[in-house]
């Protein structure tokens, strides 16, 4: 007498497939693209994301330091980190805070050229007559700005002319991290002739607003 045969157990059922994620709202620009880490900016104009807006004012040539150093610093020249022959140059800023964690402070400044990296000096900073007033470090509120030089001691060979460009960037400490800002600088960094300061109303990666017709 034949059997009937055993079925066979049912194959479970496939696990079904990832689904890719959808990007949060910060990681598009403004024309729902992706955005980068770096933003490139010219000297002059407004750069904004969701932490901050930045601005480099100018490069100045700050002169010799005087004896005296800025407030609650001790009274002796300042150690220099280089041999040989260095000047100072200072880089006028304007930061606003779009995030209530948004602390500036002239650490997060970097001058650079290819391979060699100048940080911005912040502690037993030198008075100098070309580069006032020098930044305060300071917590920003939503909505607080504020302006000061950040100084870089600049060694001789820094200003040979390579085929690197010369590079200022600021990215601000920041729990979680925070874009950073590149502004190449002119080949003559702070002995560029006078020209008026640039005012541009220019924000990067947003487009100004068309003019109203006049009636």
């Amino acid at each position: 007498m034949k059997t009937a045969p055993t079925p066979l157990p049912a194959r479970p059922a496939p696990a079904p497939m990832p689904v890719a994620a959808v990007p949060a709202a910060e990681d598009h620009g403004p024309e729902g693209g992706a955005v980068t880490d770096t933003t490139i900016v010219a000297s002059g104009d407004w750069t904004e994301n969701k932490q901050y807006k930045f601005r480099l004012e100018r490069v100045a040539a700050c002169g010799a330091p005087s004896a005296t150093l800025g407030p609650a610093q001790p009274t002796a020249a300042p150690i220099s980190a280089f041999r040989g022959e260095t000047t100072w140059v200072g880089a006028l800023f304007t930061v606003e805070a779009k995030d209530k964690a948004v602390f500036v402070s002239p650490r997060d400044m970097e001058l650079r050229r290819g391979g060699v990296i100048l940080n911005a000096r912040h502690i037993n900073q030198p008075l100098l007559p070309g580069c006032k007033p020098l930044l305060a470090p300071k917590p920003l509120k939503v909505g607080e700005n504020i302006s000061g030089f950040a100084l870089f001691e600049v060694p001789r060979s820094f200003r040979t002319t390579t085929d690197d460009p010369i590079v200022l960037s600021y990215k601000p400490t920041r729990w979680g991290g925070a874009r950073r800002v590149d502004v190449p600088i002119r080949e003559c960094l702070d002995a560029c002739p006078e020209s008026p300061p640039r005012r541009s109303s220019k924000t990067s990666g947003r487009s100004a607003p068309a003019p109203r017709p006049r009636p």
